[in-house]
This record gives structure tokens, sequence and C-alpha cells, in this order.
């Protein structure tokens, strides 16, 4: 049974994290909904900003460390040039982001599906069912669309994932924090 594993205490505990984390993700969810478009790009450029970051770490680390290995050296300049092209051309990164979106809502609908069984006896379970339902159905629609409707897909099914999954922490720590785990 799911609370001999999880401390009811730590689920008092973890609560208020669980409910701030859960408004966080509802409002971007909203925002991305209203501006598709917009948060495709975004993402894609925060990404572009992460991979560039990470290569220029890997270049730094690789000159001060390993500079005659050979490797090292290869995976800074695929870090650096993959953050450049994201952010130089970020509309086709929409399009590659896109597919791997979809495997990310395939398999979060199949942890969402075993974090229901896991819950089944507990108030609020099919939240965390229909979360799976839904990342599920996302993922086809990506599929399905891919490439041309990228830029509008990823922003709004994105945007989508994160409000549900703010909404089931909302709840799920709403109930944490009123002690209302029960069996039903």
């Amino acid at each position: 049974m799911f609370l001999n594993r999880i401390d009811k205490e730590n689920l008092k505990e973890f609560s208020t994290l669980s409910i701030i984390s859960g408004i966080l993700m509802v409002i971007a969810g909203i925002l991305a909904i209203a501006k598709p478009v917009a948060g495709s790009l975004a993402f894609v450029i925060f990404l572009g900003a992460l991979f560039l970051a990470a290569g220029l770490v890997q270049l730094y680390t690789t000159f001060k460390a390993h500079t005659k290995s050979l490797s090292a050296w290869f995976k800074a300049l695929m870090l650096l040039i993959t953050g450049i092209l994201l952010l130089i051309w970020p509309g086709s990164g929409v399009a590659a982001v896109a597919i791997l979106f979809a495997a990310y809502f395939f398999f979060d609908a199949f942890a969402s599906f075993g974090i229901a069984l896991d819950l089944k006896p507990l108030s609020g379970w099919w939240l965390s069912l229909l979360n799976g339902a839904l990342s599920f159905i996302l993922g086809i629609i990506l599929v399905i669309g891919w490439p041309f409707s990228s830029f509008f897909t990823v922003g709004i099914i994105v945007g989508v994932s994160f409000l549900m999954d703010g909404i089931v922490l909302i709840y799920l720590g709403w109930l944490a924090k009123k002690g209302a785990y029960d069996e039903k």
C-alpha cells in the first residue's frame, strides 16, 4: 500500500512545496496555452542557452583537465554547436523538440499510470490516471501533426501538461496538508 511506502509526516512536510510548485506550473501552463508560438520559441531559446552554457563549461573543463582527450573536445564542440544552432534557428529547433516531447509524453503517460496504480486506494488517485491519459493523447497529437504544426502544438501541449501537472500537485499537496489521505 502507498502509505506504507511514504511516511505521512513527509507528505505533510512537503505539502506546501507541492502546492507552490503546482501554482507555478498552472501559471506557466496558462501562459503557454495563451501564447503557444511564444512559448515554443521561448522553450527552444532557453534550451539553446542551456546547451551553450554546458558547452562553455565543458570547454573550460577540457582545457583545464583533459587537453589530450579528443572525446572531451568533441563533447564540448557538440554542445556548443547544438546550442548555437538552436539559438540561430529556433524554428527548426521547435520541430526537433516537438518529436522529443512526443517521446516525453509517452513516457510521462506510462509513469502517471503507474503512479495512479500506487495511489489507487487514496483520494485523488484518478487525477494521476487522467494526467496519464492526457499525456498519451498529447504525444499522439504531436506525432500526427509533426513537423508542420510544431510551433503551435509544442506551446499548447506543454501548457496543457504543465496545467494538469500543476493541478495534480496542488490537489495532492492540499490533501497532504489537511491530512485527508484516506483509503476510499
